[in-house]
């Protein structure tokens, strides 16, 4: 696949413009959590404040159903006929079961070394979520933003690929990528601001997001063709 690189960076710049804007597809676009900034912190987040606190919530689950519903309505995602409650429950087991015991080494997984790891909990989250071998789009937009460490990208649509194939082929084209304009601001307090500016700054997740979304429009493009 060749890259466009004049068109990468002009998605870079608008996901750049739109990093803090409410999200138009839930709730009429009010709702500031819904941006893509407030999603990542409140997903990741949520993961980083339950590593430090023995990954213990009060008996409630790590991650709120409110944030479930916000990434399905602007993302577009099918959770399989299953609601947002049994979701987040169904999420929590897979967290503490299986994500828990590798947070350490899910912190250090970038890049190609990162790929059976990420291989292994794609597979897995979609057995954990959905019953289901079939890994789902949702799955890897979930894990997308709870896991950002993770060599993963969102797909536009669930592929006839395997993981693995699809993993290695981002891989290949994530290099070729140009310099690409990312978020300067950041929401939350200082702590929580620190925590995503050290993501984007210091890893290839914005990198990722706009390879991916680059992506999509090409998906949108032939499917649009091929009517």
């Amino acid at each position: 696949m060749t890259l466009d690189n004049l068109r990468l960076v002009q998605i870079g710049e608008h996901l750049c413009r739109a990093w803090q804007q409410p999200h138009p597809a839930f709730a009429s676009g009010n709702d500031a959590r819904s941006s893509e900034n407030a999603l990542l912190l409140q997903l990741y987040g949520s993961l980083v404040k339950a590593a430090g606190c023995g990954w213990q919530n009060a008996g409630r689950t790590l991650v709120d159903k409110t944030y479930l519903r916000i990434l399905k309505d602007c993302s577009g995602l099918d959770f399989q006929g299953l609601s947002v409650d049994e979701l987040a429950v169904r999420l929590d087991g897979f967290i503490r079961q299986e994500l828990a015991p590798r947070w350490g080494q899910i912190a250090e997984s970038r890049g190609a070394e990162g790929l059976p790891l990420a291989t292994e909990l794609l597979d897995g989250c979609s057995l954990a979520l959905f019953a289901s071998a079939q890994v789902h789009r949702a799955t890897r937009q979930l894990l997308f933003y709870l896991c950002p460490q993770l060599p993963l990208l969102p797909c536009p649509s669930d592929s006839q690929q395997s993981s693995d194939e699809q993993l290695q082929a981002y891989q290949t084209l994530l290099p070729q990528l140009p310099v690409l304009p990312r978020p300067q601001q950041f929401a939350g307090d200082a702590q929580q601001q620190a925590l995503i500016r050290q993501l984007i700054e210091g890893s290839d997740w914005w990198r990722r997001r706009v390879l991916a979304a680059w992506q999509a429009e090409i998906a949108q493009t032939h499917c649009a063709t091929a009517l």
